[in-house]
């Protein structure tokens, strides 16, 4: 077996854009139904372990459910468990197999494991990532993975199962027939259905707790559980049908609040594209409205980033003892609305936090943190944030194959019957009747070569534009360099880049918009300005990258909002540069030229 560790957040497109097909359309087509039918599994799973009196005798058909789903051919559920020597050990609690699969549950040998036989898999699964193991021709590198891998196993994925941040147990999920690949939307897919799993095993250990330390309470917590599974019911179900990821989040805290009689509440998630942790629902007294205080503080550089990012458990801020502002403007909102206190709820998703859920009271309400409702919301709160990552990641990958695609093409056709022109008129201008200076058919000649030349040029940036990885494999001056190149068309428009040996240390993502929005300055000047000379610069200041474009053509009779109105260019750009937290500005004089600049945060090390 050969052992590969499987970050869900890691995207396909790399590996898409080396050469786009309908192969690989078709690839993606089939990882979504795949992942779409576990999800729906996953639902049906919920809404049957809920509803059921007893979980653990509901878990076999939960394990039918999902290996169906997954098309796999043995699913089975091992939990953390000591061994009499107090080794830890990964012990079968429950399994499926397909039809003329070995099963493990009935074999001693393989239902459990020592997870110091194969530590290399156990720290990472730990550690909150999921794993695939493979099988190849080449020996076995990790000790004891063979005996963990499973009977006759050639594809095998491990999902961890974390409660409240505890690791307690895993979610094996095996091909015996044949080997194929689990990309990371499949990955993720297996990891939300093995947290269904999980969730309801630690709600059962949390009933099982209370019946044995107080029969009076566990009744009273069984009436709670039942108010719980209304709620959540509800809410799978709006998920179901709820597309707009701030309108969901918006009804969990409404509900959330009703609940456990809070005054007031927050969902923060992070935005990833833009580093910053946002706002996505705000509730006061019953009502979703706009916060009073900023929407948003960077993920690095800001109090809540550098306390909240890393995985943290629940906890509760008294507001009379609490001196350290998290958030611009919260603590003095929390005062003048006389919140006596606030629970902040981490929504973790495997090993870091993807948001958090924040109630505050009038009243002391340390114990609400530990309640197993608020558990729940908060798992259904990171479900709806990651499947809509999920479908966002599926749509970007389908979009950027076919930009690929129509690039080839143009590369291929359009480009190709320019050059193949500018060929046919080499051959025509040696014609003796064309080489008659100032006739006619000879002006005619040099102008239609002048037009296939711009035809040929603009074609080729058009291709440059749709290109998916040239700042992810080369680097933004790599890139510059190429567009200033491309751009030069010889007795027309000479373009140059200056900026040299430079490192920006910025987000490839945000590398990229920064080409994106040199070539759109670029277009623009060539087929507006009608310039001579195009000077792409990219200048390190002391806490800022400034990127600018400029031309020494005719400029702007107008205002560029006027400009803005007639089309699509400069309102791109500017959206462009807003989207990764630049500002962006265009200065223009009738006959003076045009210089357009983005003006970039330097990226804080971490």
């Amino acid at each position: 077996m050969s052992v590969s560790v499987v970050d869900p957040a890691l995207a396909r497109l790399e590996s898409l854009t080396e050469s786009p097909c309908t192969e690989e359309i078709s690839q993606i087509n089939e990882s979504l139904r795949r992942r779409e039918a576990l999800l729906v599994a996953s639902a049906k799973a919920s809404r049957m372990l809920l509803e059921a009196p007893d979980v653990r005798g509901a878990i076999p058909e939960v394990l039918v459910l999902m290996g169906e789903a997954a098309h796999v051919d043995r699913v089975n559920v091992m939990l953390a468990r000591r061994g009499p020597q107090g080794e830890p050990l990964l012990v079968v609690v429950s399994e499926w197999t397909a039809e003329g699969v070995p099963p493990h549950l009935d074999d001693p040998a393989a239902s459990a494991c020592d997870e110091r036989q194969f530590s290399a898999v156990s720290a990472e699964l730990r550690a909150g990532r999921s794993v695939c193991l493979n099988k190849c021709d080449t020996p076995v590198t990790y000790a004891g993975v063979a005996g963990f891998e499973g009977i006759g196993t050639k594809t095998k994925a491990i999902v961890p199962i974390f409660v409240a941040g505890e690791f307690i147990g895993v979610v094996g999920f095996d091909n015996t027939r044949q080997r194929r690949a689990i990309d990371s939307a499949e990955l993720a897919a297996l990891e939300n259905a093995a947290g269904v799993i999980g969730a309801a095993l630690h709600r059962q250990r949390l009933i099982d707790d209370m019946r044995r330390e107080r029969e009076r309470a566990a009744e009273e917590r069984v009436a709670e559980l039942a108010k719980a599974n209304a709620v959540i019911r509800g809410n799978l179900e709006r998920l179901a049908s709820e597309p707009d990821l701030h309108s969901f989040l918006g009804h969990v805290l409404l509900e959330a609040t009703r609940q456990f009689d809070a005054a007031s509440g927050a969902v923060v998630v992070s935005k990833d594209s833009l580093q910053q942790w946002r706002i996505a629902a705000h509730v006061r007294d019953g009502r979703i409205e706009e916060p009073p205080y900023p929407i948003s503080v960077p993920i690095n550089g800001s109090s809540f980033g550098d306390r909240f990012t890393k995985p943290t458990e629940p906890m509760y801020l008294d507001v009379e003892y609490q001196s350290e502002e998290f958030w611009p403007g919260m603590l003095a909102f929390h005062r003048q609305e006389g919140y006596a206190g606030t629970v902040v709820y981490p929504l973790v998703f495997g090993s870091r936090n993807v948001g958090f859920l924040i109630l505050r009271f009038r009243r002391k309400a340390d114990d609400v943190q530990r309640s197993e409702l608020l558990v729940a919301l908060a798992q259904q709160a990171t479900l709806a944030v990651q499947l809509t990552r999920l479908a966002y990641q599926a749509k970007e990958a389908a979009v950027l194959v076919e930009r690929a695609r129509i690039g080839q093409e143009i590369h291929d056709g359009l480009a190709q019957a320019f050059t193949g022109i500018l060929m046919q008129l080499g051959a025509v201008e040696e014609f003796p009747s064309c080489k008659k200076k100032n006739s006619g058919l000879a002006l005619t000649l040099t102008r239609i070569r002048d037009l296939a030349r711009e035809g040929l040029a603009e074609a080729r940036r058009s291709v440059m534009a749709l290109r998916l990885d040239q700042t992810r494999r080369a680097g933004l001056e790599l890139a510059l360099r190429q567009l200033a190149d491309r751009s030069t068309v010889p007795g027309g428009v000479t373009s140059t880049f200056e900026g040299g040996g430079m490192s920006t240390g910025l987000k490839p993502e945000h590398e990229h918009e920064l080409l994106r929005i040199a070539q759109e300055a670029v277009s623009n000047a060539v087929r507006h300005a009608k310039p001579n000379l195009i000077r792409i610069t990219m200048t390190d200041e002391a806490a800022h990258w400034v990127l600018a474009v400029e031309d020494n053509g005719r400029g702007m009779e107008q205002r560029p909002e006027l400009y803005a109105r007639e089309g699509f260019g400069l309102t791109s750009m500017r959206q462009r540069a807003s989207a990764i937290g630049g500002e962006w500005q265009i200065e223009s004089q009738p006959g003076a030229g045009t210089r357009v600049s983005v003006r970039l945060p330097k990226r804080k090390a971490s």
